[in-house]
């Protein structure tokens, strides 16, 4: 059995920098915008400028630390799964690039078909919600292993509702900020070296095991490829 399942949002320490500073996150929200007024089943930008996306991909870095974070739970035994609210081919680009492939991106996907850029938003207003671009607690129900404390790492006050179904959070920025305010427990942190440290005096105290469970709603889970490794391909753009 998994000691925990885990959920980083891309912004909370795997990308070096924020998506929202740079344009292209004008491009994710813009596409968007057109696909909900439009009512289509995706959108279709014939005239894109991809030297913008390209741009934002040489730009952007992993998290100088994350790939450590990634070996702690390894070594741990966590299923470990990345959200965004932006282009999930994007952030997948990034992490191949720096030889991490294999991690489950749960996201809106791009598809690049002759002269047109096509952006599919599956995961929109799944759970009757219709404020964000890709629902991060159908996700993190998915995502939840009965009897497994599942925890969520977040930085923007668009994961408040979903960080209320984990079992443990830890929040900084808008999220740790919209917690507080409504005085809802957490852990703060500035890293993800932060939340390794504390996950591993939980275990190591036993405290992980003993976190009361969250009840929701489960969804089927993402299958689970050889050798236990989680398989994103379902679910990955």
């Amino acid at each position: 059995m998994y000691q925990a399942t885990l959920i980083v949002d891309a912004d909370a320490g795997v990308l070096a920098e924020r998506e929202d500073y740079h344009a292209a996150n004008e491009l994710a929200q813009r596409a968007w915008q057109q696909w909900r007024d439009s009512g289509s089943s995706s959108a279709a930008f014939e005239t894109l400028d991809m030297d913008l996306v390209d741009d934002y991909i040489r730009s952007q870095r992993v998290d100088p630390y994350f790939p450590d974070f990634l070996d702690f739970i390894s070594e741990r035994d966590i299923l470990f799964g990345v959200t965004t609210q932006r282009l999930g081919r994007i952030v997948e680009t990034l992490l191949r690039r720096e030889g991490l492939e294999g991690i489950p991106v749960f996201a809106n996907q791009m598809e690049v078909e002759p002269f047109t850029i096509r952006l599919r938003f599956p995961y929109y207003n799944v759970l009757g919600c219709d404020l964000c671009p890709s629902c991060n607690l159908y996700h993190l129900r998915r995502f939840r292993r009965p009897g497994v404390p599942l925890v969520f790492v977040g930085d923007k006050v668009q994961d408040y509702c979903t960080c209320l179904e984990a079992d443990l959070i830890f929040a900084r920025n808008g999220l740790a900020r919209k917690l507080r305010n409504e005085g809802v427990e957490h852990q703060p942190f500035l890293h993800l070296r932060d939340v390794e440290r504390s996950l591993m005096r939980h275990m190591m105290n036993g405290d992980l095991e003993r976190l009361p469970r969250k009840e929701m709603d489960l969804l089927s889970p993402p299958p689970i490829g050889e050798g236990g490794k989680q398989d994103g391909q379902a679910t990955r753009s």
